[in-house]
């Protein structure tokens, strides 16, 4: 079957020093459009010569532009160069705000949030004015824009995008195979006792990691329960910073084990007592999803997309106490019934997001265009 759409999807969030959850959609996207046969794709990034790191190496074919990365940003973000030699490209994807200038294809880009509007003291300077100069930009250059959640497309929306652009297509998960043995070595390598609270995602000021870990410090006397933080570090907030305010007998029931590869992750997953996650602001909060594939009983924050994606499949709480933290976590940690019906709704709930629906709602997106 010869392909109905060709597809250049920008790839460069894949090479970011902290890919993060940009980089996972990315990759995992343009994996599930290329499994398609009405979909040819191939990516496009900046100069690089090292690969992504084994977690976020693209599977589909990608070009390389003569501009290394901050170049190439400031050059989208500023004025229309340089745009990118489409061939017979139907369309052009845009898999982060920062989106090349517009061509002959129509411009199809993926906002993920406007964080930097909503938390500007939570990140860098010069990040927050390229992220705001490329807003512009996808204002003025996106024939359409995706967006992964009712919360996002609110904030799309009162940021001055119109409604007929906008476009909403929730994320995706394919879970692994776990098996027993694969949790024994990974907890094992990690050191991690078969109790634990678990934390996903790049330490940075948004996901709120510190008031977790007041709120395990409010429990720490009633549990028998490690709490574990896997992800890379960001900007901003390191390990020391997290572990300096505790004393020892805390301290030493805090892992934090950085990034870990997918199969591990999977595990601790799949074995963890409670996973917690109360970011302040997300634009979906794909761990969540993860973590209710594997039947992990979930705590996320209110008020925010992560509700949205757990549904009734997860307790939530104000991200801003520590006290309700505490209390939903100690409540699953005691209670082995009600965590047990959580882990099961999430394990139903997380069965309405796969790659190869989002890749399907993404691609009537192009079909739109076409």
């Amino acid at each position: 079957m010869t392909p109905e759409i060709s597809v250049l999807m920008t790839m460069e969030a894949a090479w970011h020093t902290v890919p993060g959850g940009t980089g996972r959609v990315a990759v995992d996207l343009a994996e599930a459009l290329s499994q398609r046969d009405d979909i040819a794709i191939r990516g496009v990034s900046a100069w690089h010569i090292r690969q992504p790191t084994q977690n976020f190496r693209p599977t589909i074919d990608i070009a390389r532009l003569p501009l290394p990365r901050p170049l190439l940003y400031e050059t989208w973000s500023r004025m229309s160069f340089p745009q990118l030699k489409t061939r017979n490209d139907s369309i052009i994807h845009s898999t982060t705000i920062v989106a090349p200038p517009p061509g002959k294809s129509p411009l199809v880009v993926s906002v993920h949030d406007l964080a930097f509007r909503r938390f500007p003291e939570r990140f860098p300077l010069r990040a927050r004015r390229l992220f705001e100069r490329s807003w512009q930009q996808v204002l003025a250059r996106s024939d359409a824009v995706i967006c992964p959640s009712a919360a996002t497309s609110a904030d799309l929306i009162a940021a001055g995008l119109d409604t007929e652009r906008l476009h909403l297509v929730s994320l995706g998960h394919d879970p692994y195979e776990v098996t027993q043995e694969q949790v024994s070595r990974t907890l094992n390598k990690l050191q991690i006792p078969e109790e634990f609270i678990l934390v996903v995602g790049t330490l940075e000021p948004r996901k709120n990691i510190p008031t977790l870990i007041e709120a395990f410090r409010h429990i720490a006397p009633t549990t028998s329960a490690q709490l574990v933080i896997a992800g890379p570090t960001g900007w901003g907030l390191t390990a020391q910073d997290l572990l300096r305010p505790l004393d020892q007998s805390i301290r030493n029931r805090v892992s934090i084990v950085g990034e870990v590869q997918h199969q591990e992750l999977a595990a601790l997953y799949t074995q963890s007592s409670v996973f917690c996650y109360p970011s302040l602001l997300e634009g979906f909060g794909l761990p969540v999803l993860e973590a209710m594939s594997y039947g992990a009983p979930v705590v996320t924050s209110k008020g925010t997309s992560t509700e949205e994606v757990a549904g009734n499949a997860a307790i939530t709480i104000n991200p801003q106490s520590p006290i309700e933290i505490g209390e939903a976590l100690e409540f699953l940690l005691t209670d082995r019934s009600a965590a047990r019906e959580i882990s099961l709704r999430g394990l139903e709930r997380s069965k309405c997001f796969t790659w190869a629906k989002a890749a399907a709602n993404t691609v009537d997106v192009y079909k739109r265009l076409l």
